[in-house]
């Protein structure tokens, strides 16, 4: 009773030790089917910062958030409107958000990524045509209205002073929102008004409209550039805000600054490539809606970009590379010749082993079968020692052997049990001889 217990008992923990390992096998299965099918399963909401509601950013945005919806109807885009650069990144870094648009030159964060260039924000000076102002070195004495100081375009502005030398508090600065700076210089409040802006922006053009401006010509943009590596020397064409008079005059030298889209480093990768395929496979009609969209331009990667580019955004970039199997499809096809030649050969080396292990107890159980013979039709005694001497002396051979590796243990047992049948042969021959000698007393070993 005890001994069937104590075999259930070892059977229990035998059969809970083999349902381990198979316990461990449906937990990870349910882990990778929950991360792929039920974790991303349903709707997946995007909260994209607009920026100032009517703003030339706003509308772009906007184009692109609502040709992500068009593609993607699995995907709810939320638009959340801003006072702007500082509020995009507050929210962006609170995650009351999840993708925005700011200067690269803007002050980021560690955690966030690059998803594409949306367009330059170009600097632009704009003075009164018949101001006494002729270069950036007319400006001490003058009044001159500036982006909030909450913006990135506010410290822009002092960077630009400071190229060219002049004092801060020689200008005389107003800082006010696009819409009060235009009022402004219209009405000869302000001498002079600072802002940045796409290329060929509307403000520009109201006030070309309203007002007869010039546009000053930054000369200092190529040193600026060198100074400040977010910045990158642009010509503003003749004639873009104006044909009669063109204004500008002259195709003139100024600086921009990307404006880029940026989002959280681990939000959804898929989301932040279809995010990005809206933008680059549907430019005609994004730029139907917002003409900054055909300045969109993927970051330069080769070069190097302020911020890493996100991994959903990349994917789509890379999406004409070879993979590193293609890429690699000679050296890998050699490298698996090579190991299936050497894994053949193996095979093959282990089978020719395998085979002479097999022919050595081949041969030693034809002995046996001779020494078995031989015992049966032996009449005398000292034939019957010498046969079983013999039989002694091969099972030290064999143990050698199997010692060496020369012979497997299963064809070892198989020897084993001939041997013992040959051995019984003895002894029954020597009891019917009447024979009571003692078996020779032989080690096994040497």
């Amino acid at each position: 009773m005890a001994e069937h217990q104590q075999t259930d008992t070892v059977n229990k923990r035998a059969l809970f030790g083999a349902l381990i390992p198979f316990a461990i096998s449906l937990a990870v299965l349910a882990g990778i089917y929950y991360n792929f099918f039920v974790k991303d399963a349903g709707p997946q909401l995007i909260r994209i910062a607009t920026g100032v509601s009517g703003s030339a950013t706003h509308e772009l945005i906007e184009a692109i958030g609502n040709q992500l919806q068009a593609n993607k109807k699995d995907i709810t885009v939320s638009f959340v409107a801003t006072s702007g650069t500082e509020e995009n990144i507050k929210l962006l870094e609170k995650g009351e958000i999840d993708v925005a648009a700011i200067p690269s030159d803007a002050v980021t964060r560690p955690h966030f990524s690059l998803i594409a260039r949306l367009y330059p924000d170009t600097y632009h000076l704009i003075v009164h045509a018949d101001s006494n102002i002729k270069t950036v070195h007319d400006l001490p004495g003058k009044q001159i209205a500036v982006p909030p100081e909450s913006s990135s375009a506010y410290s822009s502005f002092w960077y630009l002073i400071g190229q060219y030398g002049i004092l801060p508090e020689s200008v005389l600065v107003k800082p006010m929102s696009a819409k009060k700076a235009f009022d402004a210089i219209r009405t000869g409040q302000v001498d002079a008004v600072f802002y940045m802006r796409p290329p060929a922006n509307r403000l520009t053009r109201w006030i070309a409209e309203a007002a007869r401006i010039k546009i000053l010509p930054i000369d200092q943009a190529n040193a600026m550039a060198l100074r400040r590596n977010t910045l990158t020397p642009v010509i503003i064409p003749k004639g873009v805000y104006g044909g009669l008079p063109p204004i500008p005059a002259v195709a003139t030298s100024s600086v921009a600054t990307d404006r880029i889209l940026i989002t959280h480093s681990s939000f959804h990768s898929e989301t932040i490539r279809a995010l990005t395929t809206a933008m680059f496979e549907n430019r005609r009609e994004l730029t139907i809606n917002s003409r900054l969209a055909s300045f969109i331009k993927k970051p330069d990667i080769d070069a190097g970009t302020i911020l890493p580019v996100h991994p959903g955004a990349l994917s789509f970039y890379d999406r004409d590379q070879p993979t590193f199997l293609q890429e690699n499809a000679e050296p890998i096809g050699v490298l698996f010749s090579i190991f299936a030649v050497i894994i053949s050969g193996g095979m093959w080396l282990k089978r020719r082993w395998e085979e002479r292990q097999k022919g050595r107890i081949d041969v030693y159980n034809l002995e046996l079968l001779q020494i078995t013979e031989a015992t049966r039709s032996s009449n005398s005694p000292k034939d019957l020692t010498k046969q079983k001497e013999k039989l002694f002396d091969m099972l030290t051979h064999v143990v050698r052997d199997l010692d060496e590796d020369k012979i497997d243990s299963e064809g070892f047992h198989f020897f084993a049990f001939t041997w013992q049948a040959a051995f019984s042969v003895i002894n029954a021959r020597e009891k019917e001889m009447g024979i009571n000698t003692p078996i020779p007393q032989k080690p096994l070993l040497p």
